[in-house]
């Protein structure tokens, strides 16, 4: 349905056609990923549960991911803003200025993150669940770390800077356009301000990866980056703290890998905090989103996302 007074789709229209444009870039990188394996390693598709743990087919797999993670995330965001909007970069947050202030703060919620996402993996398993549940989660997680492993593989310099392209890069830009760009814009202007916008996509983010024992961590994860996006209104800086975070966990990876050997890849480095580092962490990331906030706002008006200029959109019913 389009709004007649504006001549835009509303939003519950174009919330309605970016997740269709989402569910057709799945099937699409599905079957462009198969194609790249087909054409890469002449195996059959139903070997490449195995195959993926395949040193001789490692570059397929990077192919398969960068593939795959456009197609999935980027792409139907891009296409979404061409159809609905006349400056697709303005609505997606590419164009926004930031600051070497607001810059150094991300930097420093950054390094905050890890201690409080510790305590969330540590209280997770706390959570008392049905002890069938806990074994299929346990099984689920040790299988998501064995495949992680598996794709990273790091085992030389150069195929850690591919790593930092593939694994850290690249699901950074196209994950943050998807979920802050994408569905966190619309549903802010939807229901006229940041917080259930911010929850939702947050709970979307976190429940894509999978991961039941990773949940609350992603979730929160979800909340720093839309916080941060919010609050400057730039994509760039949301991009960069989701770099940032990948990048940390593969160089850690990189340097375990090259110290302790494959097998010392053992667990995600969260882990590695108390639930007594996540309270300090928190309360330490709460000054610092309003120090954070306080830079933004110096730097430009403050990012009023339902004030919308109708000439924005396209007028499809003119």
């Amino acid at each position: 349905m389009m709004n007649r007074n504006s001549g835009k789709f509303s939003y519950s229209t174009q919330l309605g056609i970016l997740l269709g444009l989402i569910g057709g870039g799945v099937v699409l990188g599905s079957i462009i990923s198969v194609v790249i394996w087909l054409a890469m390693t002449g195996r059959e598709v139903g070997t490449l549960s195995t195959d993926i743990f395949n040193p001789k087919y490692y570059n397929a797999i990077m192919w398969m991911q960068a593939v795959s993670t456009f197609m999935m995330f980027f792409l139907p965001v891009y296409l979404f803003a061409l159809i609905s909007y006349r400056d697709p970069v303005r609505f997606m947050g590419f164009n926004t200025r930031f600051n070497y202030r607001q810059v150094l703060m991300v930097i420093a919620i950054l390094i905050l993150t890890f201690p409080l996402s510790g305590a969330l993996a540590e209280i997770t398993k706390l959570i008392p669940i049905p002890h069938s549940w806990e074994v299929y989660f346990k099984a689920k997680e040790a299988e998501r770390m064995t495949e992680e492993k598996a794709l990273i593989n790091i085992n030389s310099f150069p195929r850690y800077l591919i790593s930092m392209v593939i694994i850290a890069l690249l699901p950074a830009i196209f994950e943050e356009v998807c979920f802050r760009g994408g569905i966190q814009n619309i549903l802010t202007r939807w229901f006229k301000g940041p917080w259930i916008a911010i929850i939702l996509t947050s709970i979307i983010f976190s429940a894509v990866h999978i991961s039941y024992y990773g949940f609350f961590v992603r979730f929160a994860l979800g909340i720093f980056l839309g916080l941060v996006f919010y609050y400057s209104g730039s994509l760039w800086l949301s991009i960069l703290f989701h770099f940032l975070y990948n990048g940390v966990q593969v160089t850690v990876l990189y340097i375990v890998t090259m110290t302790s050997g494959p097998a010392a890849q053992s667990k995600d480095i969260e882990e590695n905090f108390p639930i007594w580092a996540g309270v300090i962490a928190l309360i330490l990331l709460i000054f610092s989103f309003q120090k954070f906030r306080e830079f933004s706002l110096a730097e430009q008006q403050k990012y009023r996302i339902p004030e919308e200029d109708p000439d924005d959109f396209h007028n499809w019913i003119a």
